[in-house]
């Protein structure tokens, strides 16, 4: 099946609610972003500015909950009220690119003035009916009937891990760019809308857990994201499996990579251990524990959504046959220290140009550059040390420093063709970062500068004599701002 996060079409909708139902149209707001990405293929400016409108949703006290996704790259963000032309700057006073969820705060104080806002409400289970809010142009409300259809750990638009997650069936007509939409239940909040196939009309909501926790965390200023807990496993349904790790007669999970800096790593646990409780639920052989809502769960949404980093994570795991009990504090370290940065929204890429060569650290959203099959379209080289940077790259001091392209130039006459190429090292000093090498390159001024590569050609010789004059000529005849952003 294939998504769509920003999407336009037309359907039917089931309630128009009046004009005169201040209730609810005081609950919702329009939410108007100037979005203008960074160019990664062209790290030294910005992509065509664009627009893009969703709808926001009024909390007590005046803030707006939206998805990341409506206000990544942003430049402005701005707020409209329904049936009106008052609007109101907005301010991004949280953010969540992992689990796509944003609170606005109006430079005005008072715009939202009288807004009765929405509470939150349930977390809602499969076959529970639900409804989908959606301003008409004209600021009436249209009520969609919808239906939830599935409640598990799946993937968001910027998240690999996986988050608690709704399927939802709906029929939404064309009203903004995106579906950007409350899911309410009986008036209160119960999720938002995030994704929306027009064929199927099944969507992916938020759920209202993942809201809670979210906007809890916000709550004191201070925003520290959702705990990890660094480590990748496998079933143990095999038998003979199980007896090779002597694991107990049922149940755990068998813990293959440990990230030392994550959660995990940290409380103590190694590769090779058998994981049988997370804070004291108990894990069966696929990876679930079984949630007082949602039944069998995968143990993601027990790791990511009910605790809070800084909280104490406990474990119960069998390490070569004998059971115990480790203790740890959840937190983030093995998303944030790693060597490849997956999520760098509204972040400048950083590059620097060496006489026509130009050099990037490779992160997620570079790769995502190349569009929804990256893993298949970008340099296969760049993808593999991303999908196993644990083993490529395990120090997070040690980015990824690639080759991504040649501007033409008389001292790079051979070399255009070339791309995605790793450095290793230059004049054969490792080079660990972009501003290693801008240190190394500087430091030379005449003789050959030597760079070693992981892949063929292996090594491309530049001459160090009037480098600096070739480079500056290079910036003028492409109109580069600049040589290097570090």
């Amino acid at each position: 099946m294939r998504w769509f996060y920003l999407i336009l079409g037309c359907w039917a909708f089931t309630c128009v609610m009046g004009a005169e139902d201040e209730d609810s149209r005081g609950s919702l707001v329009r939410v108007r972003a100037s979005i203008q990405p960074y160019d990664q293929f062209r790290p030294w400016q910005k992509k065509s500015p664009y627009g893009l409108n969703g709808t926001g949703v009024v909390l007590p006290g005046g803030k707006v909950l939206a998805t990341a996704a409506l206000v990544a790259n942003r430049t402005e963000v701005g707020l409209e009220k329904p049936g009106s032309a008052e609007k109101c700057a907005a301010e991004v006073e949280a953010i969540d690119y992992e689990a796509n969820l944003a609170l606005l705060q109006p430079t005005d104080k008072n715009f939202l003035k009288g807004f009765s806002g929405v509470v939150l409400g349930p977390a809602l289970r499969a076959g529970d009916k639900t409804e989908v809010w959606q301003l008409e142009r004209n600021g009436e409300m249209l009520q969609n009937q919808a239906e939830i259809l599935s409640a598990g750990v799946g993937r968001y638009p910027s998240d690999e891990a996986g988050f608690l997650l709704y399927g939802v069936r709906v029929s939404l007509p064309k009203r903004d760019d995106s579906y950007t939409l409350p899911l309410m239940k009986d008036g209160q909040l119960a999720g938002m809308m995030m994704g929306y196939d027009r064929d199927s009309q099944e969507g992916t909501a938020i759920p209202i857990p993942m809201i809670e926790h979210f906007l809890k965390d916000a709550a004191d200023g201070k925003y520290e994201g959702f705990p990890t807990l660094g480590v990748s496993w496998s079933t143990l349904r095999d038998p003979n499996l199980r007896e090779e790790v002597m694991a107990p007669k049922s149940g755990g999970l068998l813990l293959t990579r440990v990230n030392p800096r994550g959660t995990a790593g940290r409380a103590g646990l190694k590769e090779g251990d058998v994981l049988l409780s997370v804070d004291g639920f108990k894990l069966d052989e696929d990876g679930n524990y079984r949630d007082s809502l949602y039944g069998p769960t995968a143990v993601g949404n027990l790791i990511r959504t009910k605790p809070t980093v800084g909280s104490v994570a406990r474990f119960r795991i069998s390490r070569n046959g004998k059971e115990m009990d480790l203790t740890g504090t959840y937190d983030r370290k093995a998303r944030e220290e790693v060597s490849i940065p997956t999520l760098q929204f509204d972040q400048a890429p950083k590059y620097l140009v060496v006489g026509g060569l130009v050099f990037q650290e490779l992160t997620g959203v570079y790769l995502q550059e190349w569009g929804d099959k990256w893993s298949e379209r970008a340099p296969q080289r760049l993808v593999e040390y991303f999908s196993f940077q644990q083993e490529k790259r395990p120090d997070p001091e040690k980015k990824v420093v690639f080759l991504s392209q040649v501007l033409p130039s008389p001292i790079t006459l051979g070399y255009q063709q070339l791309s995605g190429l790793v450095l290793e090292k230059m004049n054969g000093h490792e080079i660990n970062n972009l501003p290693d090498l801008a240190k190394a390159v500087d430091g030379i001024s005449s003789g050959d500068i030597v760079f070693e590569f992981r892949d063929e050609p292996g090594k491309l010789i530049l001459q160090a004599d009037g480098l600096p004059a070739i480079s500056e000529k290079i910036g003028k005849d492409y109109g580069l701002p600049a040589l290097r952003r570090l």
